[in-house]
């Protein structure tokens, strides 16, 4: 009880002292009080969970700005691409146009993949499309997570390779919302 009382009351300290500052810092990033608001609360909340692995001999206040940047301008990464998507979304014309141009994405998609070297087609499709995390991944195909993330990005720069910016950030919609 006493730990938990101490640990309640050092966070809430660290709240007090900071919060402020960090919302400005977030607000310079976003340009949007109630999103700069909630990346505050997320590095908080981060913060808590992650409280008793945190070193209390250093101070925190770098570490809560590097969090504020990071996920400000995860954010903003984010938001650009939901604008080329809705950008891109409202050239569709009609509904029954708009599934026969995604299955034909999905067939372009399909015939590179088949084309890539079997082992990145493999590591792609037990990461996107079984949605495994590089670790289970890599103990299933016997290979380390370090393998898994290089034959990802050899994908990705395949994928890039043959695909317009467009066709892209779709494919990117499309496993953003599985």
């Amino acid at each position: 009880m006493i730990v938990d009382k101490e640990k309640r009351d050092t966070f809430e300290l660290l709240y007090k002292t900071h919060y402020k500052e960090l919302y400005i810092h977030a607000l310079s990033f976003v340009r949007d009080d109630e999103e700069a608001k909630d990346i505050v609360t997320d590095v908080y909340e981060y913060v808590w969970k992650n409280f008793d692995k945190l070193d209390s001999s250093v101070s925190l206040r770098p570490f809560l700005y590097t969090l504020v940047r990071s996920r400000s301008l995860d954010f903003l990464r984010k938001e650009k691409t939901k604008e080329k998507f809705l950008a891109y979304k409202k050239t569709f014309p009609e509904e029954e146009e708009e599934y026969v141009e995604y299955e034909q994405l999905i067939e372009k998609v399909m015939r590179i993949i088949e084309n890539m070297p079997q082992q990145t087609a493999t590591v792609l499709k037990k990461y996107f499309i079984e949605r495994k995390k590089y670790q289970e991944a890599g103990d299933e195909l016997g290979i380390s997570i370090n393998t898994v993330r290089w034959h990802i990005t050899k994908a990705i720069s395949i994928l890039r390779e043959k695909m317009s910016d467009i066709e892209m950030v779709l494919l990117y919609a499309y496993f953003l919302k599985k």
